[in-house]
């Protein structure tokens, strides 16, 4: 694929029905797609796929219920039934007229009451958040199988049992956890969904209400507390990852009621590193739950299960790195005291991927050491260019000062920096990102370099709200930072299409 050019508005980045990665090439269609103006979502018919709907879930929806008397309602495809379920449970509903379930060929279709529009709208969010939405490639299955549908997209797949090709291929980055004890799930967030769902049911029981979130973290894995926990629970938020005498007071005061930490290393967008030693010493003395995610620089860079109950991550980045799978794994560590309650906890609440998916993931991962490799060598040369570069304020990622040594603490190798590099500009943001003639959209670690103003893409809501944009500046975080995800292209055409964008002539 031709990396540098320009991609027009809903170009599939790659080209397949399956993609992630859907173009907004200038700030105006991004804002067009946040706030879903008809002329921006009239060309954007895809995108990220657990914000979007695709085409194909769409028409298996509608050809399902076709004839029947839920053709009318609100229709939700989603994993299982016993995920229809935990959606009508998580609305404070019980299964019947107005929250029903139908069946089909592995896959259910959850419909709602169509007169209470907000029921929808908070059904379409816990799903969003969960990650237990039917993937494309099954959608696409069930149409050609009954006749809607010509044939499925061709795509190179891996032949044989996928699941335990990407199994082995992930088992050494996953050390010391046990095959048993590795969870493939639809996407990160449903990891992230099956780790909360095994950790609160065993918490609940000790007594344990009180959450703690350290660091800005996607804006998703917030949202499954505020969905889920329920009302005498809270989730109390230290944003500082570096502040120790917080930490410390914090667990101090409610040690003995905390359920768990939860962080990602690095987090995103400021790709800053707590001190995980110390923090999960910490949080186990007073009996705390250690959920940690290592996304940000994926799992072949750094180490962080040493550290965590259960290690959480999204394989749609660096694994699947061409940027048309989703999927995630979870890991509990055998260490953990908790190792067996937590390991069948997630088991039950997991949706694990559809065949095809796995599939697909197992053809690409085979290649993710040398694809990380060259993301990571082409880092450490932009960082330091950009680092001197006149027209850009801040340069975060993992080599900067404020969390060096506590990245190296977790990652694996010198050279295992990670892909991710978020800049704050010294000129507008939309001269430079209108300008830039990368792929541009949703997700990371991609073997083609891709840039996103991130804040505008995860926490729209923070750029519009005044008081909520003092927020994120009080916590470092500038509204107009752009992320680069850095690709595998020679690291002399990336520099040269950046220096592009950021010149101020």
């Amino acid at each position: 694929m031709p990396s540098f050019q320009h991609f027009p508005l809903g170009t599939r980045i790659p080209d397949s029905p399956h993609a992630v990665v859907v173009s907004l090439p200038t700030i105006a269609d991004v804002i067009g797609y946040e706030e879903r103006h008809v002329e921006t979502m009239d060309v954007v018919r895809m995108g990220y796929p657990r914000f979007i709907r695709h085409p194909y879930l769409t028409q298996a929806a509608r050809k399902l219920s076709a004839g029947t008397p839920i053709g009318t309602r609100a229709q939700f495809p989603v994993a299982s039934a016993s995920a229809a379920r935990r959606v009508i449970e998580l609305l404070g509903l019980q299964p019947g007229p107005a929250a029903g379930i139908l069946e089909t060929d592995g896959w259910a279709l959850l419909h709602l009451d169509p007169a209470d529009a907000s029921l929808a709208q908070r059904a379409a969010k816990i799903i969003q958040h969960t990650g237990i939405g039917i993937s494309s490639r099954e959608a696409e299955d069930w149409l050609v199988r009954h006749g809607h549908l010509r044939h499925a997209f061709p795509e190179k797949n891996l032949p044989g049992d996928a699941t335990a090709t990407v199994l082995h291929a992930l088992s050494p980055w996953l050390a010391p956890a046990a095959p048993g004890s590795i969870l493939l799930c639809r996407s990160g967030m449903n990891a992230f969904f099956a780790a909360f769902e095994a950790s609160h049911a065993l918490q609940r029981r000790a007594g344990r209400t009180l959450w703690l979130q350290l660091g800005w973290l996607y804006a998703d894995t917030t949202e499954i507390f505020l969905k889920c926990l329920p009302p005498d629970e809270s989730l109390r938020t230290i944003t500082n990852v570096f502040d120790k005498e917080a930490i410390l007071r914090f667990f101090a005061e409610n040690g003995h009621r905390t359920a768990a930490v939860i962080t990602e290393a690095p987090n995103n967008p400021l790709i800053q590193t707590p001190d995980l030693p110390w923090l999960a010493s910490l949080a186990r003395q007073h009996g705390a739950l250690c959920l940690f995610d290592p996304s940000t620089c994926g799992l072949a860079n750094t180490d962080l299960l040493p550290h965590a109950d259960v290690l959480v991550a999204s394989l749609t980045k660096y694994c699947a790195h061409e940027g048309d799978v989703m999927a995630g794994v979870l890991a509990v560590n055998p260490a953990s005291p908790w190792h067996d309650a937590l390991r069948d906890g997630a088991r039950a609440a997991h949706s694990p991927p559809y065949w095809r998916d796995s599939a697909r993931l197992a053809a690409e991962i085979a290649t993710m050491p040398e694809t990380v490799a060259r993301i990571n060598a082409n880092t450490l040369h932009l960082a330091a260019w950009l680092e001197g570069h006149p027209s850009v304020r801040r340069v975060c990622w993992t080599r900067e000062a404020s969390s060096r040594d506590n990245y190296a603490a977790i990652c694996r190798t010198p050279e295992s920096v990670g892909g991710l590099i978020t800049i704050e500009l010294d000129m507008p943001l939309a001269r430079f990102y209108d300008r830039l003639k990368t792929a541009k959209g949703p997700s990371f670690g991609t073997d083609y370099t891709l840039a996103s103003p991130y804040i505008y893409m995860a926490h729209y809501d923070c750029v519009i709200d005044a008081a909520k944009r003092r927020k994120l500046q009080a916590c470092g975080i500038d509204p107009e930072l752009v992320r680069i995800s850095v690709g595998t292209e020679p690291w002399e055409e990336i520099e040269a299409t950046l220096a592009h964008a950021l010149d101020k002539a």
